[in-house]
C-alpha cells in the first residue's frame, strides 16, 4: 500500500497509550518498533502519540533519534519542557492542540515558551479537545486557529506569523510544499 501511494505522507498515529491499558506494554512496544521501522523503511515521518507514557516513548525513540531519515512529531503533546527538551534534543517537533487554550493548561504554556516555533505545530485532533472557547463542543480542523491565537499570545508573536511558520514547519516535515 505504501509503496504505490504518493499520497501517503507519514507514518502513526504510533506510540503508547496508558491511560485506559487496552494492550499490555510490551504488545505496545513491539507495535511501536514495527511502526517505526516502516516510516524508516519508506523515508515517512513519524507521529507519535504518547498517553501517559513519557519515559517510555523517549526510552525507545532515543535509539532512533541519530538515524538520518528519522524524523518525528510529538503530537498532542502532554508533557513538560524537560520532556520537550528531550524531544528537541533528538530533533523532534512538536504539536500543540487546544489543551493549550484551558485556563489551567499553565505548565503546558511554560512549555510552549520554551519550544522554538520552528519546532511547533498547531492541530485539533478532531473531534477531541476543543479549545477552551469552544468548550462541550465537538472539535473540528477550523478550530486550530484559537490554537494559533493561544501560542501567538504566549510566545509575543503575531497570529499570522505563528500561522505561517507553523504552517511551514508541517509543509516540510510532511514533504507537501
Amino acid at each position: 500500500m505504501i509503496e504505490n501511494n504518493y499520497k501517503i505522507v507519514a507514518v502513526g498515529e504510533a506510540g503508547f497509550d496508558y491511560f485506559k491499558n487496552l494492550s499490555s506494554k510490551e504488545n505496545q512496544r513491539k507495535a511501536f518498533i514495527s511502526q517505526i521501522e516502516i516510516a524508516l523503511k519508506y523515508k515517512l515521518p513519524l507521529i507519535v502519540h504518547d498517553r501517559d507514557a513519557h519515559d517510555d516513548i523517549m526510552d525507545v525513540l532515543k535509539d532512533y533519534a541519530n538515524i538520518s531519515d528519522f524524523r518525528a512529531v510529538v503530537h498532542c503533546f502532554s508533557g513538560d519542557a524537560g520532556f520537550a527538551l528531550k524531544c528537541l534534543d533528538c530533533g523532534f517537533y512538536i504539536s500543540f492542540t487546544g489543551v493549550i487554550t484551558f485556563p489551567n493548561a499553565k505548565k503546558l504554556a511554560e512549555t510552549v515558551r520554551e519550544v522554538p516555533i520552528e519546532k511547533i505545530f498547531l492541530e485539533t485532533d478532531s473531534p477531541f479537545l476543543a479549545p477552551q472557547e469552544k468548550r462541550g463542543q465537538e472539535n473540528y480542523p477550523g478550530y486550530v486557529k484559537y490554537i494559533a491565537y493561544k501560542i501567538a499570545e504566549i510566545k509575543e508573536m503575531t497570529i499570522p506569523d505563528v500561522a505561517n511558520i507553523t504552517s511551514s514547519n508541517a509543509e516540510e516535515f510532511f514533504g507537501i510544499t
